[in-house]
C-alpha cells in the first residue's frame, strides 16, 4: 500500500468539475480500524476511481458518468469487463465500491472503500445492508450500463444470491 504519512493532495484535478483529491493517512494504513485502500493500489489508480466517480464527460457534452446520491456523495468503482461479477476490489476488506463524501465548494475531497458488492467475499461486518450505498446509486449504475436490471433489483432489495 502506498505510504501516506500526511494529507497529500493529488497533483491533478478531476476532468469534469476540477475537484481536488487528498490522500489521507487514515485510509492508507494508519488506522487499522478504518476502511483502507487495497494494498498495492497505486495512488494514481485511487485518484482515477475518484475522477470516474465525478463523471468524466462523454458526448453529448451535457451527459456524464457521475455516480452520486441525493446528498452529493460520489461513488466510485472500476468495471474490469462488464457486469457486476467483474468489479475490481478496492479495499483491504474486499470492498468493490468507494465513497467520496460531499464537500463544500472549494474544499478538497477524500474517499475510502465502503462496500463489497459480492457477499461471498465480504467480511462479516460488511455483509448485507451495512455500508450499502443508497438505491439511487444502483439505478445510476444500471443507466450507465454497469449493472443489468436483474443485478440492480437484487442489490436494491438486499438479496445477494
Amino acid at each position: 500500500m502506498p505510504s501516506v504519512q500526511t494529507d497529500t493532495e493529488h497533483a491533478v484535478q478531476t476532468r469534469r468539475r476540477g475537484l481536488t483529491y487528498v490522500f489521507t493517512p487514515k485510509h492508507h494504513g494508519v488506522d487499522q480500524n478504518a476502511s483502507r485502500w487495497l494494498t498495492g493500489l497505486p495512488l494514481d489508480e485511487e485518484f482515477a476511481v475518484f475522477d470516474r466517480a465525478d463523471g468524466i464527460l462523454v458526448a453529448p457534452p451535457t451527459d456524464n458518468r457521475q455516480v452520486a446520491d441525493a446528498a452529493g456523495n460520489l461513488y466510485g468503482y472500476e468495471v474490469l469487463n462488464s457486469g457486476l461479477q467483474h468489479l475490481r476490489e478496492l479495499g483491504t476488506w474486499h470492498q468493490q465500491m468507494a465513497e467520496f463524501p460531499a464537500q463544500k465548494p472549494g474544499a478538497v475531497w477524500h474517499g475510502y472503500p465502503i462496500w463489497p458488492i459480492d457477499q461471498a467475499i465480504a467480511l462479516k461486518n460488511y455483509m448485507g445492508q451495512k455500508c450499502r450505498p443508497s438505491v439511487e446509486v444502483f439505478d445510476r449504475m444500471m443507466l450507465l450500463g454497469d449493472l443489468d436490471e436483474g443485478q440492480r433489483k437484487r442489490l436494491k432489495s438486499g438479496d445477494w444470491i
